[in-house]
């Protein structure tokens, strides 16, 4: 229960900053520059090194101390968002600046994501990781939000310096709180040098021949489409709503209120409905877009978009819980590894195609064809059968 405990709230202070400094980097980098595509470039840098270095850090992770590594990134993560703080509080203007630590930062997270889902496996028994994560993908939704909603009182407030110092602090006490951690199974590391490509060759090779597991890497792809293609909507929906900013907060607050939702409730029902509640998810998810692709009311438009934030999440908790029961501690880094590409080039390719298709098809056919795509999955459910569900 301890662990439990000290984990669930390291996640949840690190959630609450990465809220705050969401809205502050966004909100310093386009009033440095005075160009939106400096936003778009910011979240380009984030998401390039997970594409690139990837598979090679995955490989490392999995024959390293993982709680070593989560320690000293979030260590690390401190110290570069500290330093964005004192370059803002001296007034050092220089976005090429930020674009590099932006840089660094993202290479800290690419290395952090495959070694944390490592770290849950060792630190927690299986019968324990489904709570854990749904856990604290809620708890770190909701402590998103709650960042992003205080970030504007900073900074109206306090400062932007302050801002990324709270930030940088959350990093340094999830640092502290993750190194009180003890590991129930901890995995034997290897001394010898570690031989990347035999190694990504053996992990590609596990992910091949075990059960289920390339059907699991797919459902999350189903899933990054949702999440990016909901992301890229949103907006304009709010505007083809005539409805301004107002309505896009609303349009926010709904998705991320059914993810807060969603792991409140998605382990009771994994446990009573085992791999039919991929199905509920799938349907859930599907239903709403189509509710959607109808609906011409504003209220109706919140309510539908809680829904597919409520299915969306529930089908990503859950495919990330049976990724983590069905990978051995061996090769959770490489498995994690990538489904991070994955996730990271569809997100990225969703985005612009959505972008894209919004201009020429309209935002109603976008939805229909995801609906589309949905169903067509279903031809796919027979390899559902080979996942196993040890919970």
């Amino acid at each position: 229960m301890k662990n439990k405990i000290t984990y669930l709230l390291g996640i949840t202070i690190t959630g609450f900053g990465d809220g705050i400094q969401q809205i502050a980097l966004m909100w310093y980098i386009f009033h440095l520059t005075g160009e939106a595509a400096s936003i778009g470039l910011m979240i380009a840098i984030y998401y390039l090194p997970s594409m690139i270095l990837t598979p090679f850090l995955s490989v490392y992770v999995d024959h390293r101390d993982s709680k070593n590594i989560v320690v000293v990134t979030d260590g690390l993560r401190f110290l570069f968002v500290f330093v964005m703080a004192g370059l803002i509080f001296f007034h050092v203007e220089s976005a090429v600046l930020f674009y590099v630590l932006q840089f660094i930062l993202a290479i800290c997270y690419t290395i952090y994501k495959p070694a944390s889902q490592s770290f849950i496996k060792e630190a927690f028994a299986d019968k324990d990781i489904p709570f854990v994560i749904s856990k604290s993908s809620s708890l770190s939704e909701a402590a998103g939000l709650a960042g992003m909603a205080v970030s504007g009182m900073f900074l109206v407030k306090l400062s932007i310096s302050t801002s990324f110092f709270i930030n940088s602090l959350t990093f340094l006490v999830a640092a502290i709180l993750y190194f009180f951690i003890k590991r129930v199974r901890p995995k034997q590391r290897k001394t010898a040098k570690v031989r990347y490509i035999p190694e990504l060759i053996a992990g590609w090779n596990f992910i091949n021949y075990q059960a289920g597991m390339k059907f699991l890497l797919f459902l999350s792809i189903l899933n990054s489409i949702s999440i990016q293609m909901t992301t890229t909507l949103m907006l304009p929906l709010a505007n083809q709503f005539h409805g301004g900013s107002g309505l896009y907060s609303s349009f926010e607050m709904a998705f991320s209120i059914g993810g807060i939702a969603a792991g409140l409730i998605v382990t009771f029902f994994l446990k009573k409905l085992k791999q039919k509640v991929i199905v509920v998810t799938m349907v859930g998810m599907m239903i709403s877009a189509f509710l959607l692709y109808l609906n011409d009311f504003r209220i109706v438009a919140v309510i539908c978009i809680f829904i597919l934030g409520l299915f969306t999440m529930s089908h990503l908790t859950i495919v990330q819980t049976l990724i983590q029961l069905n990978t051995t501690k061996e090769y959770i880094g490489r498995v994690i590894g990538l489904r991070t590409i994955l996730a990271s080039f569809v997100k990225i390719s969703s985005a612009l195609l959505t972008g894209t298709l919004i201009s020429h098809i309209g935002i109603q056919n976008i939805l229909l064809a995801f609906v589309v795509l949905i169903l067509m999955s279903f031809l796919t459910w027979g390899n559902m059968k080979r996942v196993q569900v040890p919970v």
